[in-house]
């Protein structure tokens, strides 16, 4: 796999996606707010729409890479790295004591190591699988970690920026184990083999928490400039030690950080502002059109990462990127009413596929009739489950690879 993102738009190649299993199941009413979901999905519904949205980018001759397998096939025939991945997962859940056992490949295969670590652990279930009680608890239904609900967002524990990685840091303790599944793929999967992280490799400890970041805040707006939103989600200070290590080793020359409300609605950048083809932008008003604060860090002239506040808005910083006028698609078209309405849905949060192409889910109308008459082709997808955890189909992959296609200048 070569991998390859130098914007937002050139043609769609290969993607990482999670479709979502057991973990969905696991959500209750008195759990699925620490879970981040606003309501329970139904599951079947929920896998239908994920495979029809796979579908519809595997027609279009992408490349669909599903997490899952990846993840087994990492884990299969490499007990070092095997061992790794599971020591820090059960740190990370401060639950060291089971490692032994759920290491032990004479009781725990790893199709069931691959449940447990997308669908959680009981008290019962490790008993089940490895024959072992587990003296702290005498409750039978309790969880020694508990489920990845949000693993089908791929987009947030690792980006693809050019030829490099991002190894994410999620804000909240419940997606951890995402980052880890995620970094461990693609540090150890021959697929990505040759490929450097150039954040937040499993070596580089001062990169950890509290410098949590998510990749649905990074936008690539073309091969030497970066936006990164500063949200709830994605602190300050980690964009600039990412803009140090991004400058420094991946190539990018500006990273801007754009400060979004810290709100749970506008969790990401991405949530608030896409980019569908060249010079052409879909973005909430109610947010993007009262941006203070941007922030660009470079590189001096005598080698040092410097940060200053920028004088230009981001229509002008858009434009300057892209060499020509931006041009700017309102969600629901400009009307405050169902802007509001389709942003809850994430109306903005489309995903381009290539040049002037993108998916989007079906029930943002005024969003997609926006797009169409900007000369935009639209994919929609019915996402009534999938919207559920509050994401949209950009929220919903990885991109892998793109391909440079003409652009109309």
């Amino acid at each position: 796999m070569q991998l390859n993102i130098k914007n937002e738009y050139d043609r769609l190649e290969a993607v990482l996606v999670h479709r979502p299993g057991e973990e969905i199941d696991r959500l209750t009413h008195d759990n699925m707010s620490e879970y981040l979901f606003e309501d329970i999905p139904y599951l079947r519904r929920m896998q239908d729409e994920h495979d029809a949205f796979c579908e519809t980018m595997r027609n279009q001759g992408i490349q669909v890479l599903y997490l899952a397998t990846l993840l087994a096939e990492t884990l299969e025939n490499q007990p070092n790295v095997r061992r790794k991945l599971i020591e820090t997962i059960c740190a990370a859940e401060n639950v060291p004591a089971i490692a032994p056992e759920l290491l032990d490949e004479s009781q725990v295969s790893t199709d069931a190591l691959m449940g447990a670590l997308f669908r959680g652990l009981t008290v019962q279930e490790y008993r089940d699988l490895t024959g072992k009680p587990f003296p702290q608890t005498s409750s039978k239904e309790g969880m020694l970690f508990g489920p990845t609900p949000n693993a089908y967002f791929t987009r947030d524990p690792a980006v693809v920026v050019r030829e490099s990685v991002i190894s994410c840091k999620m804000h909240y303790v419940r997606r951890l184990r995402e980052t880890i599944i995620t970094r461990s793929i693609f540090e150890h999967h021959p697929e990505f083999a040759g490929h450097e992280i150039t954040y937040g490799g499993s070596d580089s400890p001062t990169e950890d928490r509290p410098f949590t970041i998510e990749g649905g805040d990074i936008i690539i707006l073309n091969e030497e400039a970066v936006l990164v939103g500063a949200s709830e989600r994605t602190r300050s200070e980690t964009i600039e030690v990412l803009a140090q290590k991004a400058i420094d080793v991946g190539g990018v020359q500006r990273f801007y950080e754009i400060p979004i409300p810290t709100e749970r609605l506008f969790m990401h950048l991405d949530t608030v502002f896409t980019i569908v083809d060249h010079a052409t932008v879909v973005w909430y008003p109610g947010v993007m059109e009262n941006l203070k604060r941007i922030t660009l860090y470079t590189r001096s002239p005598s080698g040092e990462i410097t940060r200053k506040s920028e004088s230009r808005n981001l229509h002008r910083i858009l434009s300057d990127e892209f060499g020509k006028e931006v041009r700017i698609i309102e969600t629901a078209g400009g009307d405050e009413h169902y802007a509001s309405r389709e942003q809850r849905t994430d109306g903005t949060n489309v995903f381009a596929i290539g040049p002037r192409r993108v998916i989007g889910y079906d029930r943002n109308e005024r969003t997609l009739a926006a797009l169409a008459d900007a000369g935009i082709e639209c994919f929609n997808i019915q996402g009534s489950e999938l919207v559920r955890g509050l994401g949209g189909p950009r929220c919903m992959t990885m991109p892998l690879r793109r391909s440079a296609e003409s652009i109309d200048t």
